[in-house]
């Protein structure tokens, strides 16, 4: 066996492993970089009404380029967008990411104004925004049809197969001097940064390989429902049932244990998440 796989390019370093691989009826898989190319491209900043938006773009950009640690691939993929002078500007504080919050702020500064800015999933940063940027930078307030206007445009991209991460802002006073989590509330919400992620040209063959073989092929992904039934979809992986973090959490283990055998797609999932479903 393992000089068959050999002629294949494939090296076993524990024996084990084949018999363990031949005895598999289910397969978990992440979607990012695993189902798909991981080249996430940057391809739109939108609006409030969903039109192109330099300011939603240069606030996106201060964000990914002052955020500490390592950069996610959507990180570098704002970054890479296009360059920005940002030289005038320095940051003062940072809010990390974690995946509760599943949001960063920077609080950075041009010596004229001082800004919290934030990106994140835009579910969570939507429901920190009080108001909006409407025409030329204006803020409104986020009144139920605004706040439904936007959720529809973030639901479209999703079902067009788009990642989305929301852009939003809060001007704070000159003394200012670091941020918190407390920040995180009363922002001005700027818009969208769309993103491109599409499925590997091998992702599908093997699924169907997969089920063939009597395999069954259970996907988790942190990323929403519309965009993950979008990749099923093209994936050619049908979705029996679908649980969400949110649900997880308000599960039991008995409850959890009931429904997955009935369920092959796990979205909005922290990592702690997936390792409950694993485990």
């Amino acid at each position: 066996g393992a000089m068959r796989l050999a002629e294949r390019r494939v090296i076993v370093k524990r024996l084990a492993a084949m018999h363990n691989i031949g005895a598999m009826d289910v397969l978990c898989t992440d979607k990012t970089g695993t189902l798909t190319e991981a080249t996430i491209r940057m391809v739109r900043h939108l609006d409030f009404r969903g039109a192109e938006s330099e300011r939603v773009f240069r606030l996106a950009y201060l964000n990914s380029h002052f955020e500490s640690g390592i950069k996610s691939p959507l990180d570098e993929a704002i970054i890479a967008f296009r360059s920005l002078d940002v030289t005038g500007w320095r940051k003062i504080d940072e809010v990390p990411f974690d995946f509760e919050r599943r949001r960063v702020s920077v609080l950075v500064t041009d010596g004229t104004e001082r800004l919290l800015v934030v990106k994140g999933a835009p579910e969570d940063v939507l429901r920190q925004s009080t108001h909006y940027e409407g025409e030329g930078g204006v803020e409104m307030p986020l009144d139920p049809a605004a706040r439904a206007d936007l959720d529809a445009l973030f639901q479209k991209l999703g079902e067009d197969g788009f990642r989305v991460l929301a852009i939003a802002s809060k001007a704070m006073g000159p003394d200012h001097a670091s941020a918190a989590l407390g920040d995180e509330s009363e922002l001005a919400f700027a818009g969208y940064a769309v993103f491109l992620d599409p499925p590997k040209a091998s992702a599908m063959a093997a699924i169907r390989d997969l089920t063939g073989a009597g395999v069954a092929v259970r996907l988790l992904t942190g990323d929403n429902e519309r965009v993950t039934r979008h990749v099923c979809a093209e994936l050619g992986l049908p979705v029996i049932g679908l649980i969400t973090g949110d649900d997880l959490r308000a599960m039991s283990e008995e409850a959890l244990r009931a429904r997955l055998p009935k369920v092959n797609v796990f979205c909005r999932v922290t990592p702690a998440q997936k390792e409950r479903v694993l485990l």
